[in-house]
C-alpha cells in the first residue's frame, strides 16, 4: 500500500513516471474533495484527475452527476481537465472492473495513485481497498469533515425522534460479500512481533537494526543473532510493515503508517481489557417514546 511519506520522494520527470494520479469517487460531497485534491496538489505533481460519479437514474445518481460537473470545472488546471467515468457505486463488481482499468492503465505509466473515498457507497470502499492492494504505489485516503453529524437533529426534540425512527429501521436487502484476493497479509511471527512492539514503544523509528536487536534483549555483535535479524527486518519491510532510510550509514528504521496500526494492535490484544460497556448521555438519549420500544 502506498505510504504518504513515500510520496514525498516523487519528481516528476519527461516520461511522466514518479506523477501522481487521483481517483475521486464523486457522491453527495463537492467541498471536501476539492479539499484532498487541492492538499495534494500543493504537495506533490499531479498528472492526472478521474472523477467517478454514479449513473444510476435515481435521486443518488442525479446528485452525483451535479456535483461531478461542478468539480470537473472546478478541478481543470492549466487547460488539463479531469476525466469523468460513470459507474454504479453500488454494485460491488463495477466498481472494482473500473478502478482495476484505471490502474491498470496508471501503474503500466509509472505513476503513483491515490483514491479518493470519501464520498462513495461501502461496496465502493471495499472494491477501492481490495483492489488497491493488488497494485504497488497505489493508496485509498478519505478527507474527514471539519464537522460531523451536522446533518442529525438535537437529541431529546421530535425532529430527532422522526429521524432515529426512520433511519433505524430501514430495512436491508440481501448481503452482499466484499470479495477478497485469496493470498492474505501473514500474521506477524513472534519474532516480528517483538521488533513492532520494539519500534512502537520508541516512538515507530530506530537509529539502527543494532538498536531494535538490543531492545529485544539479544546479543548484536553476535553474527547468527544479525543474520536473524536482518532476515526478519527484509521480511517486515516485504510486508509494509516498516521502512528504511538509506541516507544514513546506519540504515534507520521506523514503522509505516499501517506498521503503527498493526504495532498498536498487537500491544492492545495482549493486553487483559474489562467487557465494554455501552453508556448513553441523558443529553444524547432517544425520546422517551423510543425507550418504551427497547
Amino acid at each position: 500500500m502506498l505510504e504518504l511519506e513515500r510520496l514525498s520522494t516523487v519528481k516528476a520527470t519527461g516520461d511522466g513516471a514518479g506523477m501522481v494520479t487521483l481517483i475521486c469517487f464523486v457522491g453527495y460531497d463537492f467541498q471536501r474533495i476539492i479539499d484532498g485534491v487541492n492538499f495534494f496538489r500543493a504537495n506533490y505533481p499531479i498528472e492526472a484527475i478521474y472523477l467517478l460519479y454514479d449513473k444510476k437514474k435515481d435521486v443518488y445518481g442525479y446528485a452525483s452527476r451535479l456535483n461531478a460537473k461542478a468539480l470537473e470545472n472546478a478541478l481543470s488546471f492549466a487547460g488539463s481537465k479531469p476525466t469523468l467515468v460513470p459507474l454504479n457505486p453500488q454494485s460491488y463488481e463495477d466498481v472494482f472492473a473500473t478502478l482495476y482499468k484505471i490502474l491498470k492503465e496508471e501503474s503500466g505509466k509509472g505513476r503513483k495513485v491515490l483514491i479518493d473515498a470519501t464520498s462513495t457507497s461501502k461496496e465502493g470502499i471495499g472494491a477501492a481497498v481490495t483492489c488497491a492492494l493488488m497494485f504497488y504505489d497505489v493508496g485509498v485516503y478519505i478527507v474527514p469533515p471539519n464537522e460531523r453529524g451536522w446533518h442529525i437533529p438535537t437529541p431529546n426534540t421530535p425532529e430527532f425522534n422522526e429521524w432515529f425512527n426512520k433511519v433505524r429501521n430501514v430495512r436491508g436487502l440481501q448481503p452482499q460479500l466484499i470479495y477478497l484476493p485469496g493470498q492474505r497479509l501473514d500474521q506477524p511471527s513472534e519474532d516480528e512481533e517483538r521488533i513492532l512492539l520494539a519500534l512502537e514503544s520508541r516512538g515507530g523509528k530506530a537509529e539502527s537494526i543494532k538498536s531494535i536487536i538490543e531492545w529485544c534483549g539479544e546479543d548484536s555483535s553476535s553474527p547468527a543473532v544479525k543474520n536473524k535479524y536482518s532476515r526478519l527486518i527484509r521480511k517486515l519491510l516485504k510486508d509494509g510493515l516498516i521502512q528504511l532510510d538509506f541516507s544514513t550509514k546506519t540504515k534507520r528504521v521506523k514503522l509505516s503508517g499501517f506498521g503503527k496500526v498493526l504495532a498498536k494492535a498487537i500491544k492492545s490484544a495482549k493486553v487483559q481489557k474489562p467487557e465494554a460497556v455501552i453508556s448513553v448521555k441523558r443529553q444524547e438519549a432517544p425520546p422517551s417514546d423510543i425507550e418504551a420500544t427497547l
